[in-house]
């Protein structure tokens, strides 16, 4: 399955590159089309949410929009924490003391620490991250979640997210971070992006093939 879905990324983007070649103006319509479908997501809603929190991926970009929405409207905010690695334990043995950058940077920029939880995220990929999600929504009846995530995960993040979501609780919304380098309009013009978005479009092949609706 994995094969076919990276087979049919391939010539979507030779038929992309074809285009490229022939009208550039037709080349950037349509790949301005395909980073939109990549980044599609919510807006944020006008009423508080009762946490904040962010996907592992979206990284320092994702605590700087998370802070944003924290002082237009406080709320409890949770960072994802991941399972210790084999690494993490040989430098814990020589101890050396392993700094939670998100949340370091979180305090930075106005987040009270009481204000933040620690949510366990596995290995930090998007089915863990959406499960313990959906776990915290169970334990915390009727509380509304926002997602922060990158914009190249924006639809496959939300897609996962409401698949796993207990039914009943108030929907999620999954927002985008607009400082990370990932834009919709421009994204296949650097390597470290275009790497980035026809990986986040193999995967959401991908999704859709395992889960079409």
């Amino acid at each position: 399955m994995r094969r076919l879905v990276r087979a049919i990324a391939v010539v979507l983007i030779v038929i992309l590159a074809s285009a490229a070649a022939a009208i550039p103006a037709l080349r950037a319509a349509a790949l301005q089309r395909v980073g939109r479908t990549l980044t599609d997501a919510d807006m944020p809603a006008a009423a508080a949410a009762d946490l904040l929190t962010m996907d592992v991926e979206s990284g320092l970009a994702g605590a700087l929009r998370v802070a944003d929405l924290y002082r237009e409207q406080p709320a409890t905010v949770g960072v994802m924490v991941t399972r210790p690695t084999a690494i993490d334990a040989v430098l814990r043995q020589r101890g050396v003391a392993i700094p939670h950058v998100v949340r370091d940077a979180l305090t930075q920029l106005g987040v009270p620490a009481k204000a933040i939880v620690e949510i366990p995220g596995g290995e930090g990929g998007t089915t863990e991250t959406a499960g313990a999600l959906a776990d915290w929504s169970r334990a915390h009846r009727g509380k509304r979640v926002t997602v922060v995530v990158g914009p190249s995960h924006g639809r496959r993040y939300r897609r996962a997210l409401l698949r796993a979501w207990p039914n009943g609780e108030p929907p999620p919304r999954v927002v985008v971070t607009p400082y990370a380098l990932f834009k919709s309009d421009d994204w296949w013009q650097s390597r470290t992006t275009l790497r980035e978005g026809l990986v986040e479009l193999e995967k959401l092949l991908l999704d859709y093939v395992a889960h079409p609706f």
